[in-house]
C-alpha cells in the first residue's frame, strides 16, 4: 500500500484528508467520495438519491479500499485538475449546473468575503446591478 499523505481538496470550500497518491492520482476512502462529491459507493455503484452510475472494474477506480477521487468526479460530470507534487485537487462545478448556467444566463451562486471580510453570496444582491473585481498578482 502506498503512505498516506494529507490531501487538499479545492471545491466551494477547502478540505484537508487523509489518503494516498498512485500515478497521479488521489486515492481516498468511500465515505470522503460522499463528502466531497455527494454520491455514495454502493454494489450498484455510484448512487446520489434514486440515480447510480454503474462501475465495473475496467474503469480502475478502486486501488487498495481506497477510490480515485479523480476518476469518480469525472464519472459525476465534474472536471478536475490535480498535483501530486502540491497533493491538491481542486474539483470544479459539475456538467449539467455549468450548461444550465450558460442556457438559462443566471450564475452559478457563490460566496466571497467583502472587504470587511464577512461572506457575502452572490445571491444575495439578486435583482440588483452587481460588479465583480478580481485582482491577481501574476
Amino acid at each position: 500500500m502506498k503512505s498516506d499523505s494529507e490531501i487538499t481538496i479545492l471545491t466551494n470550500s477547502v478540505k484537508s484528508i487523509t489518503g494516498h497518491w498512485s500515478d497521479g492520482d488521489p486515492f481516498v476512502d468511500a465515505v470522503e467520495i460522499k463528502d466531497v462529491l455527494g454520491w455514495e459507493i454502493k454494489p450498484e455503484g455510484l448512487c446520489k438519491d434514486d440515480a447510480c452510475i454503474p462501475v465495473n472494474h475496467e474503469q480502475n477506480i478502486k486501488h487498495n479500499e481506497r477510490y480515485n477521487l479523480r476518476a469518480v468526479a469525472h464519472l459525476t460530470g465534474h472536471p478536475t485538475l490535480s498535483s501530486q507534487e502540491l497533493k491538491a485537487i481542486t474539483i470544479g462545478q459539475p456538467a449539467d449546473l455549468r450548461s444550465s448556467a450558460l442556457r438559462d444566463k443566471i450564475a452559478p451562486d457563490f460566496v466571497l468575503p467583502d472587504i470587511e471580510g464577512v461572506d457575502r453570496a452572490f445571491s444575495d444582491w439578486a435583482g440588483k446591478k452587481r460588479l465583480l473585481v478580481a485582482f491577481s498578482s501574476w
